[in-house]
């Protein structure tokens, strides 16, 4: 496709972009080894922002594991040791459809019957406990370690279900990686034409450790893609799997993987009509404003997002589009803070529901 801008691709897809407020990671160093739990506060916010900041005050370090039941949980949290402790205040009580006690290693927040009275007590199931669901916050799950977990909850205990030798949280720390926007849905199966572009997108970052990104076709590491961007063709009709693992310096890795459907008969493969036909920024490199040109099939929001080249989100603009037809917005190079952004590449991706389009911009000083 030509247009006064290279276009980085165009994507169709039936499903709907995700956007994650960002999913942390958080790892455990017990006096019975260390394990590692991902923590979905962009599912569950009270609680796992609750829970992160609680982390990253200090406050769980230095406690026990007060309660450990043989099959079912073991618990932490309580400043006293003795489970009737709790930060000094309560939480609203959060559930989703989407999280269940279905296995070993879900971590979820205690409280008592009282509804709204969780604080910073949490637990770790040790087997699958459905009947606690609906009841309990769950926010997080074991990643790495589990056997470790697994050991905790086999310690002797007393007939309080107080462990006879304290099992200690030495320290308990946020890991230097976040997860943001995920595009397309993992959850989805990208349906697509032999030879058709993709484009998969992963907004992730660090504070201060490095970042890398590896991606892989049914398997096979791809050489040259190291972005948070990955553009490829696949040409080989049938089902193949695409997956990217993040990994940060501060020993932490996390994998997406998304399943596509490659038809080789471009007759069988409809793509629905797409909101957006063109995406054209000019002028390109631009030093003060950059105009941003949409043309949208038909009334629609638009999601304008911009990212800089480590994959971070610098800027979000919703156009709230009235009709179909031309839409024009600018960009004066701020960040979402009114910050003067460093000069470089920045790509621009409006996403509606069927599908999004994708251009670069350079910035200069």
């Amino acid at each position: 496709m030509r247009s006064s801008v290279k276009l980085v691709m165009i994507l169709l897809i039936i499903g709907i972009p995700i956007f994650l407020s960002a999913r942390h990671f958080a790892r455990w160093h017990t006096s019975m080894g260390s394990f590692t739990a991902e923590i979905y506060d962009e599912i569950m916010p009270i609680t796992g922002n609750n829970f992160i900041d609680l982390t990253n005050s200090g406050f769980y370090n230095n406690l026990i594991f007060h309660r450990v039941v043989a099959g079912f949980v073991i618990q932490d949290g309580c400043p006293y040791g003795t489970g009737y402790g709790g930060p000094g205040y309560t939480i609203p009580d959060e559930t989703s459809p989407l999280l269940h006690h279905d296995q070993a290693g879900i971590l979820a927040m205690a409280k008592t019957s009282a509804p709204n009275s969780a604080g910073s007590q949490y637990y770790f199931t040790l087997a699958p406990a459905p009947h606690l669901d609906g009841n309990y916050a769950i926010f997080g799950k074991v990643i790495d370690g589990l056997d470790r977990v697994l050991a905790i909850g086999q310690v002797p205990v007393d007939g309080s279900s107080h462990p006879l030798t304290p099992v200690h949280i030495w320290t308990l720390r946020m890991l230097d990686l976040n997860v943001a926007s995920v595009f397309p849905d993992p959850a989805q199966t990208i349906n697509i034409a032999s030879g058709e572009p993709l484009m998969f997108m992963i907004e992730a970052y660090t504070q201060t450790a490095g970042l890398s990104f590896s991606w892989y076709i049914d398997d096979v590491l791809q050489s040259g893609a190291h972005d948070f961007i990955f553009e490829p063709a696949i040409n080989t009709a049938g089902t193949h799997a695409v997956s990217c693992t993040i990994a940060s310096t501060d020993s932490i890795s996390h994998n997406i993987s998304w399943t596509v459907q490659v038809s080789s008969d471009i007759q069988d493969y409809t793509i629905p009509p797409a909101r957006i036909s063109k995406l054209r920024v000019h002028p390109n490199p631009f030093s003060e404003s950059l105009s941003i040109e949409l043309d949208a099939a038909r009334k629609s929001p638009i999601n304008l997002q911009i990212f800089n080249q480590k994959g971070r989100r610098v800027r979000t603009i919703v156009l709230d589009s009235e009709a179909s037809g031309y839409s024009q917005v600018s960009w004066d190079g701020l960040d979402e803070n009114g910050r003067k952004c460093a000069a470089g590449i920045y790509y621009l991706r409006a996403d509606v529901e069927e599908g999004s389009i994708t251009a670069k911009a350079i910035l200069l000083k």
